[in-house]
C-alpha cells in the first residue's frame, strides 16, 4: 500500500472525502435544524476531538456552533455578514466614513469585465459571503492583469456552492453573492494592521491583533487587553507578535460597544492607519469556533461571558 492509499484509508480521512462528495450533491440550507444540528456536531468533533453538547454549550466554541444555528437576532443578520450590507449596516449606526471606501459591487463577472478598464490600478477584490482570507486579491497593477485569464477563477466566487451561502450557517442563508472592489489600504511597513474587539452584549472583553495575514505572509495571532497588555494566549499553531498599540485605541473600544450592542457576540474587526480608523468587518462565528485556544481557561471564560440563551 503507497503513502496515498494509507492516509485515504484513515477513517477521519475517510469522513472528509465523503463529507465533500456529499456536500457537493446538496443544498445544504434545504436540510433541516435537526440534520443540520448533527453535522455540526460531527464536524466540531472532528476539528475539535470531543463530541459537544448542543443542548449544553459551555466554551466560546461550543457555543459558536449553537449560534451558527440558532441565533437569527433580528432577522437580518445577512446585514452583518455580508460584506457588502454591513457597510451600510455600519453607516446607519456610527455615521458615514467609518468602512473601507467601496469603489465597485457586481453580483455577475461580465458586469464586472464590463467595468474592467474604468477601475484604478490599485485595489481590493473581494467575495462578499467568503471569510478567512478566502476569494481575495489584491490588484497592485491592474494594466498586468489580463481579466481573461482571471475571469474563470472569479466567476466562481459568485457561485452559491463555494460560498458560506451553502452552508450551515442561518445567517448566510439570505445573502446573494456579489464581488466589491475596495480602496487599498496599508500601513507602517506596507503592513495593514488588523485588530479585532471580542464583544460580548456590547462590551468589549479583548483584542486579537493580526499581522502578515494577507499575500503570503506567516500570520500571527496575539491577544491584548483593553488597556493594551499582552495575554498569556494563543489561537492554534500561531505565533505571537509584537504588535503596536493602535493609535485610535480609545475611539475602537467606544465604536465596538455601539455595533455590538444587542448581539450576545459579535467581534468588531478594524483597520487602524495614521489618518483614519476603519471598521474592516463584523463577525459573528469567529473561525467557525474551531480555534484551539491556549489556555483552555481562556476558551471557558469567553464561554461564560457568551449569554447566547
Amino acid at each position: 500500500m503507497n503513502i496515498k492509499e494509507f492516509i485515504k484509508n484513515i477513517p477521519i480521512v475517510q469522513h472528509a472525502i465523503e463529507q465533500k462528495k456529499y456536500n457537493r450533491k446538496l443544498d445544504l440550507r434545504s436540510l433541516s435544524v435537526e440534520e443540520r444540528v448533527e453535522r455540526v456536531m460531527k464536524r466540531y468533533e472532528t476539528r475539535m476531538g470531543y463530541r459537544m453538547d448542543m443542548n449544553h454549550p459551555k466554551t466560546y466554541t461550543e457555543k459558536i456552533q449553537w449560534y451558527k444555528i440558532f441565533y437569527t437576532g433580528d432577522g437580518h443578520l445577512d446585514r452583518i455578514v455580508d460584506k457588502y450590507l454591513m457597510k451600510e449596516y455600519v453607516k446607519e449606526k456610527i455615521g458615514d466614513g467609518y468602512t473601507v471606501p467601496l469603489i465597485g459591487v457586481w453580483s455577475d463577472i461580465e458586469s464586472l469585465e464590463k467595468d474592467w478598464n474604468n477601475l484604478p490600478e490599485e485595489f481590493c477584490l473581494k467575495s462578499t459571503v467568503q471569510c478567512e482570507g478566502k476569494f481575495i486579491d489584491f490588484i497592485h497593477n491592474k494594466s498586468k492583469v489580463d481579466f481573461k485569464t482571471k475571469k474563470k477563477e472569479w466567476a466562481k466566487w459568485l457561485l452559491p456552492k463555494n460560498t458560506l451561502i451553502n452552508g450551515y450557517v442561518t445567517a448566510y442563508h439570505n445573502c446573494v453573492p456579489r464581488i466589491i472592489a475596495e480602496q487599498y489600504l496599508e500601513n507602517i511597513k506596507n503592513q495593514l494592521f488588523d485588530y479585532k474587539v471580542f464583544c460580548f452584549d456590547g462590551q468589549p472583553f479583548c483584542f486579537e491583533s493580526a499581522m502578515e495575514r494577507f499575500e503570503g505572509g506567516i500570520p500571527t495571532f496575539t491577544f491584548y487587553d483593553l488597556n493594551w497588555n499582552k495575554m498569556d494566549v494563543t489561537s492554534g499553531n500561531h505565533p505571537n507578535g509584537d504588535v503596536p498599540k493602535p493609535k485610535h485605541l480609545s475611539e475602537m473600544l467606544r465604536l465596538s460597544k455601539i455595533l455590538s450592542a444587542g448581539f450576545p457576540h459579535l467581534r468588531v474587526d478594524f483597520f487602524d492607519t495614521d489618518d483614519k480608523l476603519y471598521v474592516a468587518e463584523l463577525t459573528l462565528y469567529t473561525a467557525g469556533g474551531y480555534s484551539i485556544y491556549n489556555p483552555q481557561s481562556f476558551n471557558e471564560k469567553m464561554g461564560e461571558l457568551f449569554k447566547c440563551f
